[in-house]
């Protein structure tokens, strides 16, 4: 049986395959952050003011830290930043992957202030107490390296070389103690 060309259908692709949408996807992700990249220049440069820092051991300051602390110690900041990547990968479709980006990077920068604001010195006490610790380390430190710097040099009196008179006598002393011995070993083994 003949098969005409016209009427032949070849196939290179596997069952069951979605043809042309990823293309659809890519097409439309282009388009979303083309409008984005169009939006954020005609809204011109974006400076963001430098945060005020408020004044160490305030109501503000100390109110600021313990939430950060709080947050921390409960699992919110990581759960806020999972659910943000959760929600990048279903806001790359719908919104365009830069516009995903910035919001996730706005949970990223707050995940981080989160950290370092929870890592900060509360009050005075906290102040006192890390510094009587820091000095506590660096003491045990110094005493640790004291030590080992002590058996080494002990160590080294030990294994000093001796003068040629002592050493010729212990070298021949043991010399005959080892002979002795593996002489006693290979009678043994004969037996």
């Amino acid at each position: 049986m003949l098969v005409d060309e016209d009427e032949y259908l070849e196939h290179f692709g596997v069952k069951g395959m979605k043809w042309g949408v990823y293309t659809q996807r890519r097409a439309n992700n282009r388009a979303l952050n083309k409008a984005s990249r169009a939006k954020d220049k005609a809204a011109g440069p974006q400076f963001k003011e430098p945060k005020k820092e408020p004044a160490m051991f305030t109501k503000e300051y100390t109110a600021r830290i313990d939430e950060a602390r709080k947050e921390n110690a409960t699992g919110k900041t990581r759960h806020d930043y999972k659910k943000a990547k959760f929600e990048y990968k279903k806001n790359k479709v719908a919104i365009g992957s830069r516009e995903a980006r910035k919001i996730l990077r706005v949970a990223k920068d707050k995940k981080r202030t989160n950290y370092e604001d929870a890592a900060k010195i509360r009050d005075g006490r906290e102040m006192a107490t890390k510094i009587i610790n820091d000095v506590i380390s660096d003491l045990n430190t110094y005493s640790r390296e004291a030590s080992d710097r002590r058996a080494s040099y002990q160590s080294r009196a030990y294994s000093q070389p001796r003068t040629n008179t002592q050493s010729k006598t212990n070298t021949q002393s043991k010399n005959s103690a080892d002979w002795e011995a593996q002489r006693r070993a290979y009678a043994m083994r004969g037996k």
